[in-house]
């Protein structure tokens, strides 16, 4: 049984427990209330701020989320994750180059990150975004000698070659990314267009009708 307000008030785990329940079907706003409740309770309870942080994030609240951040890092001032998702939260405030030395940060300390969330793949969108497409494929490519299968790091690196015009290239990263993860519609859409540009006219085409089909 899912816990209610009215039970265990001060049982921080279970408030964890509640607030993944609900990020875990993408109800954010009722994931938010939990977790807040779980991050006062027990701020060194394990990614308990760290997820309320995120999911401030998620709701675009990112001055709210970047001061939940910091302040978990002051109980966990090794994790990568919380560092990764303040640059993220940085970014998307405009703040380009307090976001950059926190990215930074982030793959200094990376050590067993699940593999689309390692901070290299973010940090190399982050480049792409920043108009540095060239600098964004190292740590693209630092991202994927630590996980070949990650289906992130694959699409981003395909998306940057390809705006490079290293075609061939992306598409063999684009047809990777897309192989691990056949739901994703950018990555169809993405290898869609490297396709057109090859000439393989009839292969776009299914990519592209592939990508109108699974996009949400």
């Amino acid at each position: 049984m899912l816990l209610t307000a009215a039970d265990n008030p001060n049982d921080a785990a279970k408030w964890k427990a509640l607030g993944v329940s609900h990020a875990a079907r993408g109800d954010y706003a009722g994931a938010e209330g939990p977790f807040h409740r779980a991050c006062l309770l027990d701020p060194k309870l394990p990614d308990a701020c760290l997820y309320f942080g995120r999911t401030l994030y998620l709701l675009d609240r990112f001055d709210q989320a970047v001061n939940v951040l910091r302040t978990a890092l002051e109980n966990d001032p090794q994790n990568p994750q919380i560092y990764r998702i303040e640059a993220l939260a940085l970014e998307a405030s405009g703040k380009a180059g307090e976001a950059e030395t926190v990215f930074r940060e982030a793959i200094r300390l990376e050590k067993h990150s699940q593999p689309n969330e390692d901070p290299s793949i973010d940090y190399g969108v982050f480049l792409y975004r920043q108009g540095r497409a060239e600098a964004s494929l190292e740590p693209l490519q630092a991202a994927l000698a630590r996980h070949p299968d990650a289906s992130r790091a694959q699409l981003e690196l395909g998306c940057v070659l390809l705006a490079l015009d290293r075609v061939e290239q992306a598409a063999a990263h684009l047809e990777r990314a897309t192989a691990l993860d056949p739901q994703g519609a950018r990555g169809h859409f993405l290898l869609g267009k490297a396709y057109q540009r090859m000439g393989k006219t009839e292969l776009a085409r299914k990519e592209l009708d592939q990508g109108s089909r699974t996009v949400k």
